[in-house]
C-alpha cells in the first residue's frame, strides 16, 4: 500500500498532533508500506485557502502516486475545494487526520464562523476520518449536520518511554516526600493551555506551599507570553515558576519523575497524549471538562476535571493536595493502573492500518 500524508509544516515540531503522525509513518513503513509526505509550509489561514484556486498542490500529489491520501486535517482550509478535483482526477480515497477541529480552537466569533462553514465544506468532501477520541468525532458529528463516512478512532499513546520502573513503593514516598507541592505543566506557552488559570489559582495559596515547572514552548503566541510575565510580576510569582522550555525524551521523564502533580487547565484538549504520559509516571492529573480529558481523567480517582478559567476551584485542589499526602498516594496509584488500560501506539496505529486498506480495497 503507498500511502500519501498531506500536512503542514515541519514533521519534527514538538507536539502532539506532529507525535502522533510520525508513530503512524512510522509504524506504517515498518509493516512495509510506502509513504509519501507532501508538507505545506506553515503559512496564515488565508494563504492556505489559496491552495484551492492553484494547480501546484494536486500535481505534487499526482506526482507521488498514492493508493490513498490521508490528510493531516490542519491542511483543511487549502483542500476544502480542491479534494473534489483530487478525487475526480486521481480517483484514490481521501481521508482525513483529525487531531484538532479548528472551530473548536479559541478564536473571535466571526473568524469561528469561518472556520466552521470551511471546515463542514472540507468534512463533506472526505471518504473517511480518523479521529483522535470519541469527543472529537462527536465533534466531527455535530459539524456534518449528517451521515458520517467510514470512520474509525484511533487514541494517541502515551507510552513514549522506553524504561519506565514505577511501583507502588515509588508512588508513596514520592507523595509523602516534605516540602512543597511539585507541580508539573506540560505544554507550549499558549492560551488554550491555561497557565494563567493555574498562576491565578497559585496566587491564592501561600507561596511556601507550591513550586510549578512549565515545559513547553515560548515563542508561539508573544502576546500571550508577556501577558504570563505581567502576571508573574504582579502576583510575586516569579521565584515559583521555572519556564524550562521544549522538553523531550529522557529530560521529559525525569520531569515526571521529579514532580507530584501534572496540571492543564487547557480551555480545549482533543485528547492529551500529557495526561497520558503523566500516568505512567503515576502521577495524577487535573485537567478540564472542555474536550476528551474524560476520557482519561476519572474524578476523585486518579485526578480532577474542573471547568475551564476556574481558578478558584483549582486553588482548593491545589491546597487540599498539598495538604492530604495520603490522597495524593491514592490518586497517584490510581492513575498507574489507569495507564494499564491504555493503547499503545502499535495497537492504535494497527487499526489505522487496518482501516485504510479497508478503504483501498473498497476503492479497487
Amino acid at each position: 500500500m503507498h500511502v500519501g500524508l498531506l500536512t503542514v509544516g515541519d514533521m519534527d515540531s514538538v507536539s502532539g498532533g506532529y507525535l502522533y503522525n510520525r508513530k503512524l509513518v512510522a509504524y506504517l513503513r515498518s509493516r512495509g508500506d510506502q509513504v509519501s509526505i507532501i508538507s505545506l509550509p506553515p503559512c496564515s489561514y488565508r494563504r492556505l485557502l489559496a491552495e484551492n484556486i492553484t494547480g501546484d498542490l494536486l500535481e505534487k500529489i499526482a506526482a507521488a502516486k498514492p493508493d490513498i491520501l490521508i490528510q493531516d486535517a490542519m491542511v483543511h482550509p487549502a483542500v476544502f475545494y480542491l479534494n473534489r478535483r483530487i478525487s475526480k482526477q486521481l480517483n484514490i480515497p481521501i481521508i482525513a487526520l483529525v487531531h484538532l477541529l479548528a472551530s473548536m480552537d479559541q478564536a473571535p466569533w466571526h473568524i469561528a464562523w469561518l472556520y466552521r462553514i470551511v471546515e463542514r465544506c472540507y468534512l463533506q468532501s472526505l471518504d473517511g476520518i480518523i479521529a483522535n477520541s470519541r469527543t472529537t468525532l462527536s465533534q466531527i458529528q455535530q459539524l456534518l449536520t449528517g451521515e458520517l463516512p467510514p470512520h474509525c478512532i484511533a487514541v494517541p499513546a502515551g507510552d513514549n518511554f522506553a524504561e519506565v520502573n514505577v511501583d507502588r513503593a515509588g508512588i508513596l514516598n514520592r507523595a509523602l516526600g516534605p516540602g512543597p507541592l511539585r507541580i508539573l505543566l506540560v505544554g507550549n506557552v499558549i492560551r488554550r493551555k491555561g497557565l494563567h488559570v493555574l498562576l491565578k489559582a497559585l496566587g491564592q495559596l501561600p507561596a511556601q506551599d507550591y513550586q510549578l515547572s512549565v515545559a513547553g514552548r515560548l515563542d508561539m503566541e508573544p502576546g500571550y507570553v508577556v501577558y504570563i510575565k505581567t502576571l508573574l510580576q504582579d502576583a510575586g510569582l516569579t521565584q515559583k515558576v521555572s519556564f524550562l522550555g521544549s522538553v523531550q525524551s529522557e529530560a521529559l521523564a525525569d520531569l515526571y519523575r521529579q514532580h507530584q502533580l501534572l496540571v492543564m487547565p487547557s480551555a480545549y484538549e482533543s485528547y492529551g497524549i500529557v495526561y497520558v504520559e503523566a500516568q505512567q509516571f503515576g502521577l495524577p492529573v487535573i485537567g478540564t471538562t472542555a474536550g476528551a480529558a474524560w476520557e482519561i481523567i476519572r474524578e476523585a480517582e486518579n485526578g480532577y476535571l474542573i471547568e475551564p478559567e476556574n481558578h478558584g476551584a483549582l486553588a482548593n485542589l491545589l491546597h487540599s493536595l498539598h495538604h492530604d499526602r495520603r490522597l495524593l498516594d491514592r490518586l497517584g496509584a490510581n492513575a498507574l493502573q489507569a495507564y494499564a488500560g491504555h493503547s499503545t501506539w502499535e495497537a492504535s496505529c494497527a487499526k489505522i492500518r487496518a482501516f485504510l486498506s479497508g478503504q483501498v480495497t473498497g476503492q479497487n
